[in-house]
């Protein structure tokens, strides 16, 4: 294990969070609001995915509209 500490790149970042890197030991750092994550590079890469085939899926579904739903009715 290397002791020369972690030089950490940004790869993006956004008001949601951020996610860095350090190249020399392969971590990838997912920061959202008050949670941190670590995760190599393969599982962040499977996350990426996994995350993206969601977000594509939501996108192909229509929002529902709260003005459609039922309302209840009282019967006397």
């Amino acid at each position: 294990m290397s002791k020369k500490p972690c030089t950490h790149e940004y790869l993006a970042a956004s008001e949601s969070g951020k996610v860095l890197m350090c190249r020399d030991c392969g971590v990838v750092h997912l920061h959202l609001q008050n949670i941190s994550m670590r995760f190599d590079a393969e599982q962040f890469a499977d996350l990426a995915a996994l995350l993206t085939a969601a977000s594509k899926k939501m996108a192909e579904q229509p929002r529902e509209n709260p003005n459609l739903r039922p309302k209840l009715t009282l019967v006397h």
